[in-house]
């Protein structure tokens, strides 16, 4: 059977690439997203006095084929590098990079030109006369697709999977992503050199001063915070609420940081990832996988590693698997 019409479900950067290689050859391509915006994990929190990227922090290239799509962003200026003034070096010697004016601007370059329905969450796949039927939470459905392609956490996959692909569904199943309490938080300017740093104990597994990433929007005596609470704490913290997670991951910050108090200028905000990454140690899968006969395919970061450019690349190959078979 050939394949015109596709649905893609899930807005983040492996959906949305997936979306537009396969957009560029051709193919008629939907994206589905259950969130009032794209880029997933890709995510810049606005309010009136600051912003504050609590998903992805930066991210690194080192495959050809994402260092080409990277360039190109470079010399739009959508992408700068970042070189903060860390706590601990990091492990490797990677060039670091954020987009501007925020994380998000990566995914709203990826989704340039793409059909996406936005706030709109699919609960079910059907098959229905050779073809693929959404089913949406609201009730409502859309038919038609010649082929489906999930960009989704592996846990939120697995469910629509299940009817058609079980080993699928049980494999990603098997691939736990981790949560992540994130606190954003703005204080008066503190007297620290350091704007990042990974600490290996205690609560806080990522900090970072917001505004010293490049093309930020810079407020005098303000300074904004981003702290990313380790996988263990979050875990073991999942369901208590907002106040004391700011209150436990503002102290720890301030530990960090060598200070005992701080001004907060403000409202801290605490937003809670529920999949956030992969669990380090599990076995990397293929970067996609797609069925030719059923016409059928996931991808997402998930299956490889948690890494903006693994996000990419998986989503790249899913759309050359497609259009190998189409």
């Amino acid at each position: 059977m050939s394949i015109k019409n596709i649905a893609v479900v899930g807005a983040g950067l492996a959906g949305l690439t997936c979306a537009q290689q396969l957009k560029s050859t051709g193919f008629d391509v939907t994206v589905f997203e259950k969130s009032r915006g794209a880029g997933g994990r890709l995510s810049t929190r606005r309010v009136d006095w600051a912003q504050f990227d609590h998903g992805a922090q930066y991210f690194t290239a080192r495959e050809a084929l994402f260092k080409q799509w990277v360039d190109g962003l470079l010399a739009e200026g959508t992408v700068a590098p970042w070189s903060p003034v860390m706590r601990t070096p990091p492990s490797k010697n990677d060039v670091w990079y954020v987009a501007c004016p925020g994380m998000n601007s990566l995914g709203r370059a990826q989704a340039e030109g793409l059909t996406i329905q936005l706030n709109t969450r699919v609960t079910a796949l059907a098959s229905v006369a050779d073809q693929w039927q959404l089913s949406m939470e609201d009730g409502t459905h859309q038919g038609g697709f010649d082929a489906v392609v999930l960009a989704l956490p592996n846990e939120q996959a697995a469910p629509l999977l299940a009817a058609h692909q079980p080993d699928w569904a049980q494999r990603l199943q098997a691939i736990a992503l981790q949560p992540c309490w994130t606190l954003m938080l703005s204080t008066a300017t503190l007297d620290v050199a350091y704007e990042a740093g990974q600490p290996t104990a205690g609560p806080v597994a990522w900090w970072a001063r917001n505004d010293s990433k490049p093309g930020r929007a810079q407020h005098p005596g303000q300074q904004d915070w981003v702290v990313q609470a380790s996988a263990a704490w979050t875990e073991q913290n999942l369901e208590v609420d907002k106040a004391t997670v700011i209150e436990t991951l503002q102290r720890a910050l301030l530990s960090e940081l060598g200070v005992e108090s701080c001004t907060v200028l403000e409202t801290p905000m605490a937003h809670r990832w529920l999949y956030a990454r992969r669990t380090p140690g599990l076995p990397a899968q293929e970067p996609s996988w797609w069925s030719a006969s059923m016409q059928l395919g996931a991808c997402g970061d998930g299956l490889t590693h948690s890494r903006v450019e693994q996000a990419y690349l998986s989503g790249h190959d899913m759309a050359v698997q497609i259009q190998k078979t189409a």
